[in-house]
């Protein structure tokens, strides 16, 4: 074993509890385990950034802030996506039918999207998934605001528009050949 491998150990058998303690105050009950590993983790990497004396506990609570700011930053996300869907309409799969039609209505939107040119990909990318404003893409593409405006559009019909073509196609459903059900 190292001297790094047995501060290590040290580090981890004297400050557990402490850090577990200061996750469980401020991070729900199924997210605490993750931020102990994740700031753990985090001072195995940086072993040598770790201070040899008390300041290591310290040291420890500020990486363990920052892993629990970005759970808040990714809870945080998923909440507004959600919020999203809902104003949409959209909910989740309720039965297993449910999801496998999701799964294919996702499925073909993916497909769709692949028939796109790489421009239209790359500007529903940065709108949709990104979540960047119209002036953020313009900077992105290095074109104006107004420019961003018409591609945006046009990369939505277009998308449409293979969609469209993709659920126009027949579909063959072997279980319905034989009369029987999935």
């Amino acid at each position: 074993m190292t001297a790094d491998d047995a501060f290590f150990v040290q580090l981890y058998e004297s400050y557990y509890r402490q850090v577990y303690v200061y996750c469980r105050r401020r991070a729900s009950a199924d997210r605490v385990d993750d931020a102990v590993a994740e700031t753990f983790l985090v001072g195995w990497k940086k072993i040598d950034e770790v201070p040899r004396s008390s300041d290591a506990l310290p040291w420890l609570f500020a990486v363990a802030y920052r892993v629990l700011a970005h759970q808040w930053r990714g809870m945080s996300r998923r909440r507004r996506f959600e919020a999203r869907l809902a104003s949409l309409g959209a909910s989740g799969p309720d039965q297993p039918e449910d999801f496998i039609v999701m799964r294919h209505e996702s499925r073909q939107v993916l497909d769709a999207a692949g028939r796109l040119k790489s421009t239209d990909r790359e500007i529903l990318r940065l709108s949709l998934w990104e979540e960047l404003s119209h002036s953020d893409i313009a900077v992105v593409l290095d074109i104006n605001s107004d420019a961003v405006r018409q591609r945006l559009s046009r990369a939505l019909q277009n998308l449409t528009r293979e969609f469209d073509r993709l659920e126009s196609r027949p579909t063959y459903a072997p279980a319905a050949e034989r009369g029987g059900a999935w």
